[in-house]
């Protein structure tokens, strides 16, 4: 008698939670709502939005023994702060990005694998988006007030390639679930430019409200 409850009662909890299309079939889209900086947050740090994206992911999962297929949306904002280094203006000294991502679970099985990775596995995830940092090390931690709670931020150095020439950088990861969402910012700026309190005002200014 339980085993044959058992698939009426994940079917009714797919119902419930709004995802019937796994029982009928049908692709079953879970959207992140997008993080960003407040405008405020923006003027004050001289940060620009330079450019905002939606990527989309699908996944196979299989629910009361059928297989199912399910869409990820994920939402990306990229903030920069132009400025001069080595003798040159770069329009991207320094960089922020946001990413949210859904944090779906369906009848207790994690369809993104980002809620459960560590810091450093997060950063190998985003290095592509930090263009091109070499010889990452670790830098040390601090704690820093994010979307209404203690946030640990983790710091790196590296390097990367600016006019031919080698430059130190500076790299701080935070990621944290809020609202349905896995949220993970990622800020990167040469070493000789101190960007950390601008960095922990974006931080502070975040936005964001899942569904």
């Amino acid at each position: 008698m339980v085993r044959r409850l058992l698939p009426i009662a994940v079917a009714l909890l797919l119902v419930t939670s709004g995802c019937v299309g796994l029982i009928t079939g049908e692709t079953v889209t879970f959207e992140a709502s997008p993080a960003t900086v407040s405008d405020s947050t923006l003027d004050s740090t001289g940060y620009e939005l330079q450019n905002a994206t939606q990527t989309n992911v699908t996944r196979d999962v299989t629910v009361a023994g059928q297989d199912r297929t399910v869409r990820l949306v994920t939402e990306r904002r990229q903030y920069t702060r132009s400025g001069t280094i080595l003798g040159v203006e770069v329009v991207e000294l320094s960089r922020f990005i946001v990413v949210s991502i859904p944090s779906a679970n369906v009848a207790g099985q994690t369809l993104n694998p980002a809620a459960d990775w560590a810091n450093r596995r997060v950063l190998e995830a985003v290095q592509g988006q930090t263009g091109g940092v070499d010889d990452v090390e670790p830098a040390g931690n601090r704690t820093v007030q994010a979307l209404g709670a203690d946030r640990r931020v983790s710091e790196y150095t590296g390097t990367t390639e600016v006019a031919g020439q080698s430059v130190d950088v500076r790299l701080h990861l935070v990621s944290f679930q809020h609202e349905g969402d896995i949220v993970i910012g990622v800020a990167v700026h040469p070493e000789n430019v101190d960007e950390t309190d601008a960095v922990d005002d974006l931080l502070s200014g975040l936005q964001h409200s899942g569904d």
